[in-house]
């Protein structure tokens, strides 16, 4: 017990207002209208990771469309780490929502969907939540879901996947931004739909056994110049998948080995700590198929009590993010609310 105090003082110290946020309200339970919650969410714009990024909005505030993209110093990512970072009021992250509310070219109608999700998520906590646009695409990224029976990505065209699977939290913990009072029957079904993926694959367990021997196929694939009038290469793909598949099949599924390496903050890929902290979010009941993501969550508990930094973009963002192999406390935050949600005491 008194170890697991340490690590809670550790998560409340003043440094990360945001991780002290989310502690307060995640794992030690206080509501909004507590003092203490109100007075750490008064100061979750203070976090120098925030101050950081808004104090080069010069840098990508204008930025055009082609560029509001750019891995990941565009505007658009700017946008998805700020609403991470739960970046509260500030005029400089309301003239960029604005503008990024004003023109919708993030929203793809082929894949995508990953970019549409995260930019919603951010806006929604950034305070846009009622915003027209964000309750306008939030309810059209689900009809998509459910009408496509998951997430339809080209990417996927040279896959054994016919649908994306590593977009599956992202999207998640975009539609958990939603109280479940306010989410359309769409949105729950999308909900559904998302979570019976997720835990018919154990979380992580969805790579294709046989994903050698098709890469072995594709390498094989021909030029566009030596197909007949009107063929296509990926007409060429589809068939040979398609035989493929009906010869040797899928294979057993194995583990995503990227899965694994846990970190904070992501990009459209994920882990198995975010995929169950966006189930602990949606209050999904335990089911047996989320064992083997807790026990490797537990896996990675160090001995005092917190999580490492395994996986980072640091080196490729406007400003680092906690320090690659060393305890974080975002991690740790994460973590021991996932397990406390699953009654899995941290130890």
């Amino acid at each position: 017990m008194a170890e697991r105090d340490e690590v809670l003082k550790w998560l409340l110290e003043p440094d990360n207002p945001p991780v002290r946020y989310l502690t307060l309200t995640n794992l030690l339970g206080k509501p909004a209208r507590d003092r203490e919650v109100q007075a750490a969410k008064a100061k979750l714009g203070n976090y120098e990771v925030t101050q950081a990024i808004l104090a080069r909005t010069d840098g990508f505030l204008d930025d055009d469309d082609d560029r509001a993209y750019w891995k990941y110093t565009g505007k658009y990512w700017q946008l998805i780490f700020l609403g991470q970072f739960l970046a509260g009021e500030d005029p400089r992250i309301a003239r960029l929502a604005e503008r990024i509310l004003a023109r919708t070219t993030w929203v793809s109608k082929a894949g995508g969907q990953c970019l549409t999700a995260n930019i919603l998520a951010a806006l929604t906590r950034l305070g846009y939540d009622a915003h027209p646009v964000v309750e306008e695409q939030r309810e059209a990224l689900a009809r998509r879901i459910n009408a496509q029976g998951g997430i339809e990505c080209t990417v996927m065209d040279y896959s054994l996947l016919h649908r994306c699977y590593m977009a599956q939290p992202k999207l998640l913990l975009c539609f958990a931004e939603s109280p479940p009072e306010k989410r359309s029957p769409a949105i729950r079904a999308a909900i559904q739909l998302l979570v019976n993926n997720l835990l018919e694959n154990e979380v992580f367990v969805y790579v294709p056994g046989n994903r050698k021997a098709w890469q072995r196929i594709l390498e094989r694939q021909p030029k566009a110049a030596s197909l007949l009038k009107g063929q296509t290469v990926k007409e060429w793909v589809v068939r040979e998948r398609q035989s493929f598949l009906a010869e040797q099949g899928f294979g057993e599924r194995e583990a995503k080995a990227g899965w694994l390496k846990f970190g904070f903050p992501l990009h459209y890929n994920s882990d198995a700590l975010e995929a169950m902290y966006a189930l602990a979010r949606l209050g999904v009941p335990y089911s047996p198929r989320m064992e083997k993501a807790l026990l490797a969550i537990e896996h990675k508990q160090t001995p005092g009590g917190r999580w490492i930094l395994e996986n980072s973009l640091n080196g490729k963002m406007l400003v680092d993010v906690e320090t690659k192999g060393k305890p974080s406390k975002w991690l740790t935050c994460f973590a021991r609310y996932v397990l406390q949600c699953y009654r899995r005491p941290a130890t």
